[in-house]
């Protein structure tokens, strides 16, 4: 009885090890494929910001911003993924010209300073380097940012605000021929009749 007790308690400890240590197996592969998958992201997010930097048009490509946000989603490490997250957000704005008036950084420059900081950042994240500290300018456009943007807003209420003011003082011809149309109704005869008749008669 003993012996059968001694197998069955060496039975469950060499099961409960050869799951542990699968467990840790497949726990260090997913971390390995999820570094690996991190490092493949910033290296595509650094392609397309040289690209973005060194193109010819004034507006960044809707496209790749959008490809960008989706490969910074992926990075692991939260203050280079933050960072890079702001980088994007700021170039799909930097060509708004109330951004541009706060800031007094042209769109074109904006492009180009956002992008060069989002390169440090990248660079410094695959070294395990320190993260750089953003530029004076990128700060500037920061600051400004949120204020360019109840500007803006602002400004749209407004313009939809004064064209329904011009719409309701000008009543639509519709309406108004409906209004010159209308008769004024006469009483029924039967109430005609009995208020003509005199109740002493």
């Amino acid at each position: 009885m003993n012996e059968f007790l001694l197998v069955l308690a060496g039975g469950a400890v060499s099961l409960v090890t050869s799951a542990t240590v699968t467990w840790l197996q497949g726990r260090y592969a997913r971390k390995a494929e999820t570094r690996a998958a991190s490092h493949t992201a910033t290296r595509q997010l650094t392609r397309l910001l040289i690209a973005q930097r060194d193109a010819a048009e004034e507006a960044p490509s809707t496209a790749a911003l959008a490809e960008a946000e989706l490969l910074a989603a992926t990075i692991t490490a939260r203050r280079p993924r933050e960072a890079v997250q702001e980088v994007i957000r700021l170039l799909r704005e930097c060509t708004m010209p109330e951004l541009e008036q706060l800031s007094g950084v042209p769109a074109q420059q904006a492009r180009q300073l956002l992008c060069d900081y989002g390169l440090a950042v990248l660079g410094a994240h695959l070294r395990g380097d320190r993260l750089p500290q953003p530029p004076e300018t990128v700060r500037n456009i920061r600051r400004v940012e949120e204020e360019a943007l109840k500007i803006r807003a602002g400004g749209v209420s407004e313009a939809s605000a004064e064209s329904a003011e011009s719409g309701a003082d000008e009543p639509p011809a519709e309406t108004a021929a409906k209004i010159t149309s209308r008769k004024v109704r006469t009483k029924p005869r039967t109430t005609r009749r009995a208020a003509e008749a005199d109740p002493l008669d």
